[in-house]
Parts: C-alpha cells; structure tokens; sequence
C-alpha cells in the first residue's frame, strides 16, 4: 500500500492497535505527545520544535507520517522506541489550528503537500496525524529548532552533516530513474483464459535528464517477457541487447533521453492465466539495475501484482 493511501486509512482503532500491540517506530513513522493546550511558554516551545524538527526530517528524507497524542518508551540498547500509551489531545481543533499556522513558519523553504488531520475521541478531544510526503525542495531547515536541517535515520532524526545538505542540493541537479509498472487495460481473451500484460517503464523523477539509459531486468516465473515489444511488431523503447545469462533481459539507450516528470516505456510483462485463477497469481518481482549518465547506478526489487481486469 502506497504510503499516502496508508495515511488515510488510520484511524482510532489503528492508533489503538500501535499502543496495544507495542508498534515500533521507523523510518516512516513518529509518535509524538503533544504538550497542547499548556499554557507555560516551555510546553508551547516543545511543540513548535517538534513540528520543526519532524516535516523537516521527513520532508528531508523519505517522507513519513507522525501521530500526535502518543507516548512511547525509550528503546534500549539501540532498540526503537515504541508506542506506550494514548495521550489524547484536549482542544483538538485548536491544536489542528496550530499545526496549520506553525506549518508555514516551521521549516525554510516551505514543503508542499503536508496533512493534518483530527481523528476525534470525545467532544473536542482524539488524536492528529501528520502526513509529510518527501520533497522535490529539499533541504528544508527548521525554523524552531535552532535553524538546523534534519533527516531520518532509522526511528529517529538527526541534525544534518555538511555532506547530507551537500548531496540534497546535488539531488536537484541528478536525474532519479525509477522502474514503474502499469497493468494493460482490456486485455486479449481466449477461449477460457486471458493474456495479461504489464507495462515497464523508466521514470525520470529527478531534476536533470537521464542521457542513454541502460535496464537490465529478470522476472520470476511465471511470468514473461513478451516477444512482441510494445506494439506488438516487437518494437521496444530501448535498443534490446537480448537475452543474458540467468534469464535476464537487458536494453540499452544509447542516445536516448529521459527528461524530468517523463516515463519512456521499455517492455511488456504477460502472463497467460485462467480468469477463475488471477486473483491467485503469486506477486510479479521485477529484479533491476539501472544505469544512465547524470545519476549513479541503482538496483533493487519491484514488486507488484496482476489485478482482475473490470
């Protein structure tokens, strides 16, 4: 599940579950009691730290989401802390309030995209979670919490090094290829089965282009490469280089470009299945390293899944 779409689906009995269950945090999520509605000039400065220090190192990093109205344990021996118990914040849309104004003041430049949103208890009284998706603006600097740039690490943040600010300014200047995957609409039918196919594609989330990109790509059984490319005249979007050891695939670019906020199209993925039998297909795993002028290499594991075409 997408993050974003994780962020929406929390609600009261998910926060109840966290404390129930012990959830650790991590890289992506903060538990945060808030000191609102004091009103000792000490309280109301922990809070304005804690928002500054939190979208700074989220939007920073990889983005993430904190819960506000939750304590938690310190972590022994470098164990993460993890959530103790519901501290429900009372005035709660005066603290939403807050959250809202204080946003803007927080962090230098100002992210965009972040949420805040009530998730109620009582009369005025519940819970907030945050939701601070990473940016394309990085670094952000936070404002209240003495001018310092922060990152995610792990379950907690840590003030920044000349090298992280130095390598968030590199990042705009660096092309960012990822591999994406889309389902094919309306599929081929057969008599009593149908043809699947997924689309790979390179996208360029950077802030440069991508100059003679090169992707080599294997998937699991048993699914396949299709023989056909793209358009079914076995037309691809990268030179092809065939079939390597290992069941590998791999194309390369040579002149071509990936510009910012493109996807290029490489290949197709399909499968040939009963339709009684898709929603039992296993995960499509997409084992790739990419590589192209302006960014360094990168690799890893794509996964996705087939769905029942409506």
């Amino acid at each position: 599940m997408e993050r974003s779409d994780y962020f929406q689906s929390i609600d009261l009995e998910e926060i109840k579950r966290f404390v129930e269950e012990g959830q650790e945090e991590h890289l992506h999520l903060e538990f945060k009691q808030a000191a609102h509605p004091s009103k000792e000039p000490k309280a109301r400065s922990a809070d304005k730290k804690n928002i500054s220090k939190c979208i700074s190192g989220f939007a920073n990093s990889d983005g993430g989401i904190i819960i506000w109205g939750v304590s938690t344990s310190n972590g022994n021996n470098d164990e993460p802390d993890v959530a103790k118990a519901l501290k429900p914040i009372k005035e709660l849309k005066k603290f939403i309030n807050l959250l809202n104004r204080l946003e803007g003041q927080a962090v230098t430049p100002i992210p965009t995209g972040v949420k805040h949103e009530a998730i109620e208890q009582g009369s005025d009284e519940g819970f907030v979670k945050t939701f601070v998706p990473i940016s394309e603006n990085a670094p952000h600097m936070a404002n209240f919490a003495d001018k310092h740039y922060y990152k995610r690490s792990g379950d907690s943040f840590y003030q920044c090094e000349h090298y992280d600010i130095r390598d968030m300014f590199s990042r705009k200047s660096s092309a960012v290829l990822t591999l994406s995957t889309k389902q094919v609409d309306n599929p081929t039918r057969f008599e009593d089965n149908l043809k699947l196919q997924m689309v790979v594609s390179l996208q360029n989330e950077g802030g440069n282009f991508a100059r003679s990109p090169f992707l080599k790509m294997k998937v699991n059984p048993p699914f396949q490469i299709s023989k056909n490319g793209l358009d079914g005249n076995k037309n691809i979007g990268l030179f092809d280089t065939k079939q390597s050891d290992g069941g590998s695939y791999s194309y390369g670019g040579n002149s071509a470009i990936v510009y910012p906020d493109m996807r290029h199209g490489i290949d197709i993925i399909q499968i040939r299945v009963d339709e009684n039998d898709i929603d039992s297909l296993p995960d499509l795993i997409i084992e790739y390293l990419i590589v192209a002028e302006n960014m360094p290499k990168v690799s890893g594991k794509h996964k996705t899944r087939f769905i029942h075409p409506s």
